[in-house]
């Protein structure tokens, strides 16, 4: 129920910006709301203190923010906190970061390996991805070593495996069937 809730508080927002054009404004202005109540310490301490009510923590982040952010921004904010939906502030602005890169056409891959990849084969991987995808893909790499070698890349619910560790324990399976056989 509360994923659906943070997706249309996020959508109604997105399509609020659509119309004015003013999408990457608002996602420099909700990334900034959002690192600030996820990361920021004593924002967080505030905003999960059960003894503060609800108006007092809007007034904070209000008081924060309304030089910072756009009204719409503000607006939503207000609005969350006065339906008593503070708990899902953070995931309704990520909802809406999405909802932004996905009309953007960025799309994230994870590229793991066992050892670190040099700079040109992350950028020629990157590259190949764009063009199959027809999307700006952000590369992500990951190291692990219990891979032993080649690269396993993830990208918007596909995964190509191209490991070793993947390719021997196929091998096994093989060898397995064919001694049962």
């Amino acid at each position: 129920m509360a994923q659906l809730i943070s997706v249309r508080y996020a959508a109604a927002l997105f399509d609020l910006a659509l119309e004015k054009d003013c999408i990457d404004k608002y996602s420099d202005e909700i990334k900034l709301v959002r690192d600030a109540v996820t990361d920021d310490s004593e924002i967080l301490k505030i905003l999960n203190h059960p003894q503060i009510s609800s108006d007092k923590k809007l007034n904070i982040l209000t008081s924060a923010f309304k030089d910072k952010v756009s009204a719409d921004i503000m607006g939503l904010i207000d609005i969350v906190f006065r339906k008593n939906r503070e708990t899902e502030l953070a995931d309704i602005l990520n909802k809406f970061l999405d909802m932004a890169e996905k009309h953007k056409g960025i799309v994230y891959a994870c590229v793991e390996s066992a050892v670190p990849l040099k700079g040109s084969a992350m950028d020629e991987i990157k590259e190949k991805l764009s063009k199959k995808l027809n999307k700006q893909v952000i590369v992500k790499a990951k190291v692990d070593p219990q891979l032993i070698g080649g690269i396993k890349i993830s990208v918007e619910g596909h995964v190509i495996d191209s490991t070793i560790k993947t390719q021997l324990s196929s091998l096994k399976g093989k060898l397995l069937e064919t001694r049962l056989a």
